[in-house]
């Protein structure tokens, strides 16, 4: 899915370019994880209430509940990746284990025909562990070729006497590293007209690419429930959103047997971090006109990141707060004569362009139909426009903006829950699906999902099974092979709860 458009621009920003606005994207997903109640009937709690992980969803499902209740979610995840390249398959698996949720609701004992509950809860907003592996090719299409065309696409811009200065990388900003580093390693040189490869015509290389994404989000929410006669319900939600994000990639390549050029390998790295906080304020209603039916709607704030920290590690900075998100890269060449042996370029950690991020807004609507004490079925049909990412900072954030409109679209992801009741034991199931945000491939997201349920006394146990499978395109530079991941993660949550009173 990178973006490599076919004019200056695109040349003098680079892979880093287009992997910066798709990671923004994947971090402005969200994708809960929830108690195995909820994550068992596809998320579709907009309109039932009475589970700590729908409250995320419509604050008003805070106020269905009638005791008090604290509950607590482990789950397993399995990451599996099958990922190809020029008809070459590569398989990988992960498997994390972690925290999905916890909360504690407080139902207060009142006279009035309205009633108040408040609760405290924090829930897993996305999990963006998964590790791909490429090798086995042999492509004429070397990363070298792509230094030297972009370089030879501004001369101006990557004067030599700029790339071969002591403090190169201060006359550049990240975007451009990789072709300072191509430079100073000599994978490509200067004849004084133009930029050329160190690779002959006709030379092959063998790539490998190691990519591990990693981290998290979750979301801590201060919530208040209102009542009203057992007929509307009201909720407000105050939230803070935690966000850890790194995605390093190793790419290699080697030299073919048949080569006639001195270049025998290079080892290039790209580590990215993106770490925030952010804030969040969630509205929601549910209304019951009779006993059976429920209608939910709920309305969603961005998250707005930013990060505490200081640009420059000076005493008298003056920068405000901004997001921490640093950007490392570092190139080495080898070569097979003994007059150019190791070459090394690197730069240090430097802040990128954007302080802030903004995630879209959030509506949805929801109905649910409860059938007495033997079960339920629910929808939810949430609006989300992913177009709406807004970052804030220097150059060039506007172009990423712009870049961000421009292909990215709305969505109408849609869930489905049922429930039946035999005694005190519960068997549920659910199906999500999540359309594309992105407006030339299909990233949409299907998610199938079953769970058990058993209540005893004030104690409930509840189990959940979840796959999710999806699939992800992109190239890691331009004019490489495209890469094509198919995404399945299987996950088994396990909920302990138990309903008090709090007087």
């Amino acid at each position: 899915m990178k973006r490599f458009l076919i004019c200056l621009l695109v040349f003098c920003t680079s892979g880093l370019y287009a992997q910066t606005i798709d990671d923004i994207l994947k971090v402005s997903y969200q994708d809960y994880e929830g108690t195995a109640r909820f994550a068992a009937m596809g998320g579709a709690f907009g309109a039932l209430g009475g589970d700590i992980s729908g409250i995320s969803v419509n604050p008003a499902g805070l106020a269905v509940f009638r005791k008090s209740h604290v509950s607590f979610t482990s789950s397993l995840n399995n990451i599996y990746n099958s990922s190809g390249v020029a008809g070459i398959q590569t398989d990988d698996s992960r498997v994390r284990a972690g925290i999905s949720s916890f909360g504690v609701v407080f139902a207060l004992e009142n006279q009035s025909r309205t009633k108040w509950n408040i609760g405290i809860t924090y829930l897993k907003k996305n999990n963006f562990n998964r590790r791909t592996t490429v090798k086995g090719i042999t492509s004429t299409n070397s990363i070298i070729n792509y230094f030297a065309y972009k370089a030879n696409e501004n001369t101006d811009f990557f004067n030599p006497s700029h790339l071969n200065s002591y403090d190169a990388f201060y006359n550049f900003n990240p975007l451009d590293w990789d072709v300072v580093m191509a430079y100073g390693t000599h994978l490509i040189d200067w004849d004084g007209n133009s930029y050329y490869s160190v690779l002959n015509y006709g030379d092959r290389v063998r790539q490998q690419i190691n990519s591990l994404m990693k981290g998290s989000s979750s979301e801590i929410t201060f919530n208040v429930g209102m009542n009203f006669n057992d007929k509307l319900f009201a909720g407000i939600l105050l939230g803070m959103t935690t966000l850890n994000y790194r995605r390093e990639v190793a790419y290699r390549e080697y030299a073919h047997e048949n080569n006639t050029s001195d270049f025998d390998r290079l080892i290039y790295n790209t580590d990215l971090k993106i770490r925030g906080l952010g804030i969040n304020c969630k509205v929601g209603i549910i209304y019951k006109p009779i006993q059976a039916i429920r209608f939910g709607l709920s309305l969603h704030s961005p998250d707005n990141f930013m990060y505490p920290y200081k640009y420059v590690e000076e005493e008298d900075n003056d920068y405000p707060p901004a997001m921490d998100n640093l950007y490392s890269a570092s190139l080495e060449a080898q070569y097979k004569t003994d007059n150019m042996p190791l070459r090394d370029g690197s730069n240090n950690d430097y802040y990128l362009f954007f302080e802030r991020i903004k995630t879209p807004y959030k509506a949805t609507g929801s109905f649910a139909f409860i059938i007495g004490n033997f079960g339920l079925v629910s929808m939810d049909c949430e609006y989300v426009d992913y177009s709406r990412i807004k970052l804030k900072g220097s150059d060039p954030t506007d172009i990423f903006n712009s870049d961000i409109e421009k292909y990215f679209k709305n969505t109408v992801n849609l869930r489905f829950g049922t429930e039946m009741w035999i005694k005190n034991f519960a068997l549920r199931a659910g199906y999500m699906h999540n359309q594309s945000p992105d407006k030339d491939y299909d990233l949409s997201r299907r998610t199938y999902s079953a769970g058990l349920g058993w209540k005893f006394r004030q104690l409930n146990i509840d189990m959940a099974y979840v796959r999710t499978s999806n699939t992800d395109y992109y190239t890691h530079y331009a004019g490489a092979d495209g890469i094509i991941e198919n995404l399945k993660n299987r996950r088994l949550s396990l909920t302990l709860g138990w309903t008090f009173r709090s007087n």
